[in-house]
Order: structure tokens, then C-alpha cells, then sequence
């Protein structure tokens, strides 16, 4: 290997020579069976030749997860907050089955991943920091934050972090998230081309600050070149059915999109409830179907989402860099249309 070495070359270095992923890099020199025994070797003589060398709190980290027992020799902290233990699971099975995948994915790297309530009774955040610290938590993935709450007074200075979706604003972190705007794109295209004249899009103040706007702005952009096509949104603080029926008639949309399970469910009885044939008159579209229902839109990868948050704060963890980045990254992952009782094409296809 030629040139000049760079000084104090970085995992990601020893990646891009070897042209593979980080995790692929850091389970080939740990001498991991996922990968091929010629695959280590490669990938340890390209660290050799750029001189790599491991941070000394790293080499400790993987002595302890081989010799940690069922894979608890090292552990990520699943950070909640909400105010009874256990309520993110019971009010989102989306995010308990995205536990579970990013529990199996930390698993396959040899973490273990562990629930803690930060409001825990008699537990102060500083002496949570400390249970985490003595614990042997270094990588922490931040459950949404409940309600209109952005901000965490947590001190993260020892912790490599990652946020689930956009509902921590400060401190800013670096973020995982389902792609907010691209599921609102996926979900117009597919109504266009399946002959829909009219939409419309309906949200609340709460549900549309919690995405960050994203999926208002892809909407708005389109209604922008199409005005006629894509009626006005109809964002409320609070929905009740007159509210909602009567903001209906004046629009009449030939489809609807809504953020999620609630909107959709309660949209759907108002408007049955009124008459309305669905999806006959209208098809009624979620941007974030909820597992093990039959609704229509969009079907979030959350297999993709917990790879990605438990790939990237554990190589955050075995490069040693922890506390708030200096600039903070975000990882979208897209989603998959489906096709749900709710949803019907209409007999002229859009040109």
C-alpha cells in the first residue's frame, strides 16, 4: 500500500480502502464468524497497512462482549420517556416491533439491548447517567419523545446517541427516522396514477410538529405545481366530526391522506357514520400503516430503521466518539405502498 499514511486513521478509513461497511470492518477484526475467514484476512491487512489501531476503551468494549454471557457483556440503552414504563409499547405496536428487530440486531453484533425509563421514580437524570455508565452503557437510541416534548436535559457528554425520528430537537443529535417527506410523495404517486383527481391531506398541529413539517412541505410542493389537484390542507389543533365533515364537503376530494392509525380510524368511522361510501367515494390512505392491520398507504421499513440506528450508534461506540456531534447526521429510510380495503382505483387513470 502506497502513499502517505494518514495519522490516526479511523474505522471508516480502514472501510473505505476496503470498500465495505464500517460493521463489516469492525466484525472481521474482531475475527467474527458472519464473515468469510478471507474476508477478515483482506480486511485486516488493509488496517495493517494504513496503520490502523484500536481505541484501548474499544478493545475492553469487545473483550467484555466475548466474554459477556448470552451477549450482555456490552450493552445499548433503550432510552423511554413517557410516564409509566412500558407506555411507548402499549400505545405504538410499531415502535415495540422496531424494538424487537433493533434488539435482534444489536443481538447479531453482540450487544444487548435494555430498556431504562427516564422517569423512573426517585432516579434523577444524573444518577440514570450513572446506573447507564455502571452498567457498561455507552451507545443509548432515544425512544420519541411523548406529546409536544422536544427537549431532553440528559448529559450525553460519555454516550454515543442516536434519536428515533425527529421529535428531539435539543440537544441535537444525530437521528434515524422514517421518511417523512418520501412517504407523502410514494402515497400522491400512487393515487395519480391510479386515476385520483382530488386529494387532500388532513393532520393535526401536534402530529404535523412532531414530523417536523416534512409531511405538509412534500405536500405543499405538490400542490404548488398542481393547485387543482391537490386541494388546501386541513390541519386542526383539535378534530371533532363536524369539524372534519364539514371541512370534507367543501373540498370533495376523491382521496384523503392522513399521518397514521388514529386519523385513519376515526376519520373512517366519521365518515361512515355520515354515509359516505369507502372507498367507493372516497379512498382513505395512511402514511404510516400500523403492523397487523388492513389499512391502505404506506408500510414504514422498520426492519431498515432499527438496522440502521443500531448499526450507526454502535459504530458511534467502537470509534470511541461520544457526546453531541459536532454536526449531527440524519438516516431516512424510506417505505412500500399497500394496498388496503380502504383504497380503490378509479376508473379513469391519470395521464
Amino acid at each position: 500500500m502506497s502513499g502517505v499514511l494518514k495519522p490516526n486513521p479511523t474505522m471508516a478509513d480502514v472501510a473505505r480502502a476496503a470498500q465495505v461497511h464500517q460493521t463489516t470492518v469492525s466484525l472481521a477484526l474482531r475475527n467474527h464468524p458472519s464473515i468469510p475467514e478471507a474476508t477478515r484476512a483482506r480486511i485486516a491487512e488493509i488496517a495493517r497497512g494504513l496503520g490502523y489501531r484500536r481505541n484501548p476503551y474499544v478493545s475492553a468494549l469487545m473483550s467484555s462482549r466475548r466474554t459477556g454471557a448470552g451477549g450482555k457483556g456490552a450493552r445499548l440503552g433503550f432510552l423511554t420517556v413517557c410516564e409509566h414504563r412500558g407506555q411507548w409499547r402499549e400505545e405504538s405496536p410499531n415502535y415495540a416491533r422496531l424494538f424487537d428487530l433493533m434488539a435482534a440486531r444489536a443481538a447479531a453484533l453482540g450487544y444487548g439491548l435494555e430498556e431504562f425509563w427516564y422517569n423512573e421514580p426517585g432516579v434523577s437524570p444524573a444518577r440514570l447517567r450513572q446506573i447507564l455508565l455502571h452498567r457498561g452503557v455507552r451507545g443509548v437510541i432515544l425512544c420519541p419523545l411523548p406529546g409536544k416534548q422536544h427537549e431532553l436535559g440528559f448529559d450525553f457528554t460519555d454516550f454515543a446517541v442516536v434519536a428515533l425520528r425527529y421529535t428531539l430537537r435539543k440537544p441535537a443529535l444525530d437521528h434515524v427516522s422514517i421518511d417523512y417527506g418520501a412517504a407523502m410523495d410514494l402515497a400522491i404517486n400512487h393515487l395519480l396514477a391510479t386515476g385520483h383527481q382530488r386529494l387532500a391531506f388532513a393532520s393535526t398541529t401536534e402530529t404535523d410538529e412532531r414530523v417536523n413539517h416534512l409531511s405538509l412541505g412534500a405536500y405543499l410542493a405538490r400542490r404548488h405545481l398542481a393547485p387543482r389537484r391537490f386541494l388546501a390542507p386541513q390541519i386542526e389543533a383539535r378534530w371533532t366530526s363536524e369539524l372534519f365533515l364539514r371541512s370534507l364537503a367543501s373540498l370533495r376530494p376523491d382521496a384523503l391522506m392522513v399521518p397514521g392509525y388514529r386519523q385513519y380510524c376515526r376519520f373512517a368511522e366519521w365518515l361512515k357514520a355520515a354515509g359516505k361510501r369507502l372507498p367507493e367515494d372516497l379512498s382513505l390512505v395512511t402514511l404510516d400503516c400500523r403492523i397487523g392491520t388492513d389499512e391502505a398507504g404506506v408500510v414504514q421499513n422498520l426492519e431498515g430503521e432499527a438496522t440502521a440506528a443500531v448499526d450507526l450508534v454502535t459504530s458511534r461506540v467502537e470509534r470511541a466518539q461520544f457526546g453531541i456531534p459536532s454536526r449531527s447526521q440524519v438516516v431516512l429510510v424510506e417505505g412500500n405502498w399497500r394496498d388496503g380495503t380502504l383504497f380503490q382505483k378509479r376508473s379513469r387513470a391519470h395521464q
